[in-house]
């Protein structure tokens, strides 16, 4: 009986320490790790934000390479879902994007199994002389009792371990997608472009009088649209509907890009929305023909169609930069 009283004792002890330990250890805990990459910002950044991009560096992926997944609402933007099923290593649960700027991507996680759980997972992504460094964070919660599951095991720890895994992959696609994506020393870049209004003069026009043609229009548009008060969505810019090689001639418009609608006597509204390959082009005007041909030889290897318009947009001010080498033009192929 005496014995049976001493462990009475020590269990009631260790309960009180139990219940002690549930309510003052904390319920909240924060996980960081980092990796910065030599890369440009908006490749990195595409394969963050992008779920379909994610799935291919996620360390968790590769613990159950038969996981369900469905991806749902606008992916890269904010409402886009991605939800799973997997094995125990896994669990099932779901990330959603809730904010999103240039610095930074929040995502509410759930947890449906093998517990359930709610916490907000974070991007950070901040330019250094080496590149982008990107920061993979958590700020979690163990709810009581699982509290007490902190004294054994370091969630922070098990956690890390798991970024560090994930953003050691992320640089290693980001590389991978750089190699494959260049052409003729130009970087291909895959957007999704949203609806951009365009007021354009189109015409068929020679090769040589490209520069009159734009030289007469584009200050022509301005002057309208400053007249009428439309808002601006962007620089003047070229689209290419067809251009014939053997004859010299382009069917081809001038552009300005307005934020809204405006119906112009004597000329046209279109607009552009939609999958494209952008190169950002540095130099002379008249050097720009062997980017063009980078993004040929892209399209070829991918089996890729052109979807009826090019889109240079003059981003720089040519009177307003003397050096031809910092003039960047925004090369836009619109594809199927």
């Amino acid at each position: 009986m005496k014995i049976l009283k001493v462990l009475g004792i020590i269990l009631a002890i260790i309960i009180v320490i139990t219940v002690i330990l549930i309510i003052t250890l904390p319920t909240k805990y924060n996980v960081e790790r980092s990796v910065t990459i030599d890369a440009p910002r908006n490749i990195v950044y595409d394969q963050v934000r992008y779920f379909e991009n994610f799935i291919k560096w996620s360390p968790w992926s590769s613990l159950d390479p038969d996981m369900s997944y469905e991806i749902s609402g606008p992916d890269g933007a904010v409402g886009a879902v991605y939800s799973w099923s997997g094995n125990e290593s896994v669990g099932v649960g779901s990330m959603t994007t809730v904010s999103q700027s240039e610095d930074r991507i929040d995502q509410a996680l759930d947890f449906a199994a093998p517990w359930e759980a709610h916490d907000n997972v974070y991007y950070t992504f901040e330019d250094t002389p080496e590149g982008v460094k990107v920061t993979w964070g958590m700020d979690g919660n163990l709810a009581r009792p699982m509290n007490l599951a902190g004294l054994f095991m370091s969630m922070k720890e098990m956690i890390g371990s798991e970024y560090e895994k994930g953003l050691e992959a992320l640089e290693l696609q980001v590389i991978a997608f750089i190699t494959s994506h260049t052409k003729r020393g130009y970087l291909i870049n895959e957007v999704n472009m949203s609806p951009m209004n365009y007021i354009i003069k189109r015409e068929i026009v020679p090769f040589a009088n490209f520069h009159t043609f734009y030289a007469t229009h584009f200050p022509a548009i301005m002057q309208l649209v400053q007249m009428l008060e439309l808002p601006l969505a962007g620089a003047p810019s070229g689209l290419l509907y067809k251009w014939d090689m053997e004859n010299n001639i382009a069917d081809m418009a001038a552009g300005i890009p307005i934020k809204g609608e405006a119906d112009i006597e004597g000329y046209d509204l279109v607009q552009v929305s939609g999958k494209a390959l952008e190169i950002n082009y540095y130099g002379d005007y008249a050097g720009v023909g062997e980017a063009h041909y980078a993004m040929d030889d892209f399209m070829k290897e991918h089996e890729l169609e052109l979807n009826e318009v090019v889109i240079e947009e003059y981003v720089t001010d040519p009177s307003a930069e003397p050096d031809t080498s910092k003039w960047l033009t925004n090369i836009y192929y619109m594809v199927q």
